[in-house]
């Protein structure tokens, strides 16, 4: 799969859903998404549900900011296949 097709579909997937992340493809084709701020239990469950709905799969994620609530930046990585 080219990059092509990742933004066209990652695109089209956060324009579905109504998501706005920062994204970018690495070189190996795995995909970040930045998810700045949010509720862990919806913003960040939903996009990991979201992407594994469209054969993406969830290889790893750091989390880049924590205040002690439920709200926090991370970045998660996807693989496309399941």
């Amino acid at each position: 799969m080219n990059t092509k097709f990742y933004e066209q579909d990652i695109e089209r997937i956060f324009k579905e859903n109504e998501c706005w992340y920062e994204w970018w493809v690495n070189t190996d084709g795995s995909i970040e998404i930045k998810v700045e701020w949010g509720d862990w239990k919806h913003d960040h469950l939903f996009l990991k549900y979201i992407m594994r709905k469209n054969h993406y799969r969830h290889i790893d994620e750091v989390v880049t900011e924590e205040d002690g609530s439920d709200t926090y930046s991370a970045i998660h990585t996807f693989k496309y296949g399941a």
